[in-house]
């Protein structure tokens, strides 16, 4: 895929600072691999400060909140608005691009399961397939083990209605409701629409988006 060149930078950072009445927000703007991930990573985080001023005129400026504030960053630096969709983007791609942008467009569950579906469990450690124990009534029902009446008073010998067997151990899929606004968050395609979101055409616009990615970064005299 004929994607932009990159040069590995380990640290590379902006920092602007701005006050506004008694809040001040030190907004740090990083494209670099400090992580160690082998490309560089765009990301812009904030640490919002408010002032305090004590009855024997001492002032401080106490650290309210830090991370990724960028309502505060867009608040104090409308200038950077634009930037922030390309948060921990890196130069390969956006953070997970294709499987977060179509888990949150799709209506499966982090399992992979629309609501009511079913898949049979494996184990983690050998990878065969899973199965239980449990009771099954003459209609064929399944009865948990624990709900059958292990004591009956009767004259008697009582007739047991059930036989117990082994039957595939289920995961039941919850589903969800697709997100849409998420889907485009994730992707940085603001006007896609949920039809749009298949590995395909997002693949197909990464070369175009990656270069869009490219000319964000250098705008700000960093190195891509």
């Amino acid at each position: 895929m004929n994607l932009p060149a990159s040069k590995l930078v380990k640290n590379q950072k902006i920092t602007k600072i701005k006050t506004i009445g008694n809040e001040r927000l030190t907004v740090t703007i990083r494209h670099d691999d400090e992580c160690g991930n082998g490309h560089n990573t765009f990301s812009i985080t904030g640490d919002l400060y408010t002032k305090r001023t004590y009855k024997n005129g001492t002032v401080v400026w106490q650290d309210d909140a830090c991370g990724m504030l960028h309502d505060e960053v867009a608040r104090f630096f409308p200038g950077l608005a634009p930037l922030l969709k390309w948060h921990l983007c890196s130069t390969d791609a956006p953070m997970h691009y294709v499987a977060n942008t179509l888990y949150h467009a799709s209506d499966k569950d982090c399992w992979g399961l629309r609501k009511g579906e079913s898949r049979q469990l494996k184990n983690s450690k050998t990878g065969m397939p899973a199965w239980h124990l449990t009771a099954l009534d003459r209609e064929g029902n399944q009865i948990a083990i624990s709900e059958i009446e292990k004591y009956v008073d009767s004259e008697t010998q009582p007739e047991c209605i059930y036989i117990l067997g082994y039957v595939p151990w289920l995961r039941i899929g919850e589903g969800k409701e697709p997100d849409l606004e998420a889907a485009r968050s994730c992707a940085i395609w603001p006007d896609a629409e949920l039809e749009d979101f298949t590995e395909e055409k997002l693949m197909a616009r990464l070369p175009a988006l990656m270069q869009e990615f490219k000319a964000a970064v250098e705008s700000l005299g960093l190195v891509y």
